[in-house]
């Protein structure tokens, strides 16, 4: 018997040079995926910004959305100052808040833990005063 070689037709490479391209381009779309959903870290002027403008309920959710996790990343100890501006509010509101109700169980645990982020303002520490005004 003799081996017939086939002939490659038109049609096969029309499939062939489509099963490359189909190939690039899920090889793009899973890096560009991969990419998207990496994690987004805030750089230091539109933090300050915020807290110029004594956005501290904006300085808490980048904190929650952006350092949760992430604590020991160069990117966010850079900025870790402003985000401890945004939980020392959060604790100084929840803590009026009780006060107010008239739970002060739960007011001095609040109290407590802002004390605990107080060190961690950082240059900051003035924030303190503003912060403890807005709830007089």
């Amino acid at each position: 018997m003799r081996n017939k070689r086939r002939k490659v037709s038109f049609p096969d490479i029309v499939i062939i040079f489509l099963s490359i391209v189909l190939g690039i381009s899920i090889l793009i779309t899973v890096h560009t995926i991969r990419d998207a959903s990496g994690t987004y870290y805030d750089d230091e002027s539109s933090l300050y910004y915020n807290l110029s403008d004594e956005d501290y309920v904006r300085l808490a959710d980048r904190y929650y959305n952006t350092a949760v996790g992430n604590e020991e990343d160069p990117r966010v100890k850079k900025v870790a100052d402003y985000y401890a501006v945004g939980r020392y509010f959060e604790k100084a509101f929840f803590a009026n808040a009780f006060e107010k109700a008239g739970d002060t169980k739960r007011a001095e645990l609040w109290r407590s833990q802002m004390n605990e982020i107080e060190p961690q303002m950082g240059q900051f520490a003035s924030e303190k005063q503003k912060i403890l005004s807005l709830f007089d």
